[in-house]
């Protein structure tokens, strides 16, 4: 592939001179909308007001907002100082802000007063007095606060610099320079700050569309979270790198006012994970007529039921809606589904590698490449991160010699170069030495009708190591007992292989983006069933 030797706001700018007067950003719930004429001038006045209020070149500067139009302006105006945007989770506590900020040594932050009131404000305000390198606060606000600069002020300072500061300032940032650090969120030890380029974001990005056939004509519904890496560089920086429309319906995942949006605006693409997806088609609004124009989309965070694919393609018609692989250390997408592959192909592997990855499957004991149909970890190459961030020590760990990301993922590719997810390799069940993938015994669940989500997952036992549980949600209205669960699943499944233990459960503890945690559904079966 031919590489991209631009930066985030080269390339903006050019999208933005090409379609002046086409959407760019809607938000459906504040009313506010943005052509690419208007977005262009809204971020060169804010990059301009953080130049005049000493944010710089290789300055980090958190944003702490959930999905507002003001996030976008913000990551854009930043990525064309060079300065690095650090993404904070909206729901993240104290302990893990103060840490993130200290260990990323952020010069400021960028945050709205609060979710529910101002509880932002004093938690701010708190950790400017703990982290030494915090040295300024912009809060999104009309209202002014002690030792915060407001958005308004901000904006103004934007009309105190000429454009030629701006220009000479963004001339010296290249593409291989960093633009964001983006902490992952382990569910051990302290998250780690994968550190990012303008390269890398946008080789993905532009790969990724071309993949899925995005055109300028395309409206894409925005309601995956800004924070994670799938929301802000898969749909946000890639739909507006391509000149396409961000439909962003609320401020947080809302399925009523998403719905809503998908008609109103007439988009013609979805994307989130399997849980955000199905609780749209499963909530009393949804309306298939509403949906006749999307046609495109991609499925990722998790692996997606077949059951989910089929009424996505079959019944409610969304016949190029892809699956992706993606990774924070890899700047996003590695690979994907085709458009026009069959359904079986889509829920059944992630894909083809894009273009600017190697994908590879290693024996996760001698690290030796394995031929197609052999099982062992999957290694990705191409525009990786450039590292953790202060921690060389965990990046040697997962990037070897020649340069091999190793994801941790068990694997395996065909002749085609398809490659399918089997699990993860710290989420291998073993029960008295069998492993047990959970993916494999939750397609079989997901053959039952009733059944509008499944999580097989391990948990530790005194004399078996771990055993195994499978929680199930049903689909509104339906009904299925844990006895007929169980009987379906033991039909199918080797015995050695079978979970011991269901449920039918109303919902599955989930993270802000969407995914199901399996680690506090192991806690949760420990105290119930040991």
């Amino acid at each position: 592939m031919q590489i991209t030797k631009k930066t985030i706001g080269q390339m903006l700018e050019e999208v933005s001179e090409e379609y002046p007067h086409g959407d760019a950003l809607i938000h459906t719930e504040l009313g506010i909308r943005y052509t690419y004429q208007l977005l262009s001038w809204d971020v060169d006045r804010v990059a301009r007001g953080l130049l005049n209020a000493g944010v710089g070149k290789g300055d980090k500067i958190a944003l702490w907002a959930p999905n507002i139009p003001e996030w976008i302006v913000s990551l854009l105006a930043l990525a064309r100082i060079g300065a690095l945007i650090i993404p904070i989770e909206p729901g993240a506590d104290r302990e893990d802000l103060e840490f993130m900020l200290g260990q990323s040594e952020c010069k400021g932050m960028i945050m709205v007063r609060g979710m529910d009131g101002e509880e932002f404000i004093d938690t701010a305000l708190y950790l400017k007095d703990r982290v030494s390198a915090l040295e300024q606060l912009f809060v999104i606000s009309e209202k002014a606060y002690p030792d915060m600069m407001s958005w308004a002020d901000l904006t103004d300072l934007g009309e105190e610099v000429d454009a030629a500061a701006l220009t000479q300032v963004e001339g010296t940032v290249r593409p291989e320079d960093p633009v964001a650090i983006m902490y992952t969120s382990g569910t051990t030890g302290k998250p780690k700050g994968v550190v990012l380029d303008h390269q890398g974001l946008i080789s993905k990005s532009v790969c990724s569309t071309e993949r899925q056939g995005l055109t300028q004509q395309d409206r894409l519904c925005l309601f995956f979270p800004l924070f994670h890496m799938f929301g802000n560089t898969c749909i946000a920086l890639a739909g507006l790198l391509k000149g396409s429309a961000l439909v962003m319906p609320s401020k947080t995942f809302d399925v009523p006012q998403t719905l809503r949006a998908i008609d109103k605006e007439k988009c013609t693409a979805v994307y989130g994970s399997p849980s955000m997806l199905i609780a749209l088609l499963d909530h009393p609004e949804f309306r298939k007529k509403r949906w006749r124009g999307v046609k495109k989309g991609t499925i990722g965070g998790a692996p997606c039921p077949m059951e989910l694919m089929r009424r996505l393609v079959e019944e409610v018609g969304i016949s190029h809606i892809t699956v992706g692989y993606g990774i924070t250390e890899a700047s996003s997408w590695v690979a994907m589904t085709h458009p026009g592959d069959p359904i079986e192909l889509r829920v059944s592997t992630i894909g083809t590698p894009l273009p600017c990855n190697e994908l590879k499957i290693v024996d996760p004991h001698t690290g030796e490449s394995l031929p197609p149909h052999k099982p062992g970890e999957l290694c990705i190459r191409g525009f990786l991160m450039k590292e953790y961030y202060k921690m060389p020590a965990a990046t040697a760990a997962v990037i070897d010699r020649e340069g091999w990301f190793h994801t941790g993922d068990l694997g395996v590719r065909d002749e085609k170069d398809y490659f399918k997810i089997t699990g993860r390799l710290k989420d291998t069940i073993s029960r008295e030495g069998v492993e047990i993938y959970p993916v494999e015994v939750e397609e079989i669940i997901y053959g039952l009708p009733q059944v509008s989500e499944a999580q097989v997952f391990g948990f530790p036992h005194p004399e078996k190591g771990q055993e195994v549980a499978a929680w199930v949600r049903l689909k509104q209205g339906s009904s299925l007992s844990a006895v007929a669960l169980a009987a379906h699943v033991k039909d199918h499944v080797d015995e050695e292989k079978l979970p011991h233990y269901f449920k039918i459960v109303e919902e599955f503890p989930m993270t802000r983006s969407g995914k199901v945690q399996k680690f506090k559904l192991a806690e949760m079966a420990e105290k119930e069933y040991v």
